[in-house]
């Protein structure tokens, strides 16, 4: 059983190792309309609909930290944000919520939109940068948008290695 268990968190270990590599190489994702899909934000989510509260936010956490220096190289908003979200959603998914992929999506779509909205606020609107609006519509919906297909893509993926790997 709880062999089982070291695998499954490895594998999500190693999967977030491997995303965030792909996601800090420069100019190895396409920039779509400027930006780039979070990709850590949205396998941090992805890991948490499978996992209880405490391996939810645990994972939340590291995503969040890395996450939060590859946009900033200080750590902050994302941080903060994906542990209370992945600790919320670990236990929603676990004790309110069915967990299929509709749920998700749902679920993903505004949270993601939240977290991305939140660092926009933090980022660029109370430092005051000229031309905000402009930015938000240029940069952060391409990204919101491709973040949200990119949490189509790692629901089964991390639903396969949570099927496979299950206790």
């Amino acid at each position: 059983m709880k062999n089982i268990r070291f695998f499954r968190y490895l594998a999500y270990s190693l999967e977030i190792l491997v995303f965030f590599i792909l996601g800090s190489t420069p100019s190895l994702l396409p920039q779509i309309f400027g930006a780039t899909p979070c990709i850590l934000v949205a396998l941090a989510l992805t890991i948490s609909v499978f996992e209880s509260e405490i391996p939810a936010m645990v994972f939340g956490v590291i995503c969040g930290v890395l996450t939060d220096l590859g946009f900033s190289n200080s750590i902050g908003t994302f941080t903060i944000a994906l542990t209370i979200c992945c600790f919320v959603l670990g236990f929603c998914s676990n004790n309110i919520i069915t967990v299929n992929f509709l749920n998700v999506m749902i679920t993903a779509t505004v949270v993601i939109t939240a977290l991305l909205s939140l660092h926009f606020l933090f980022a660029i609107v109370l430092k005051g940068y000229d031309y905000a609006g402009s930015y938000f519509v240029n940069h952060y919906i391409s990204r919101i948008v491709q973040t949200i297909i990119c949490t189509a893509i790692l629901y089964f993926i991390n639903k396969f290695i949570y099927e496979t790997l299950r206790d």
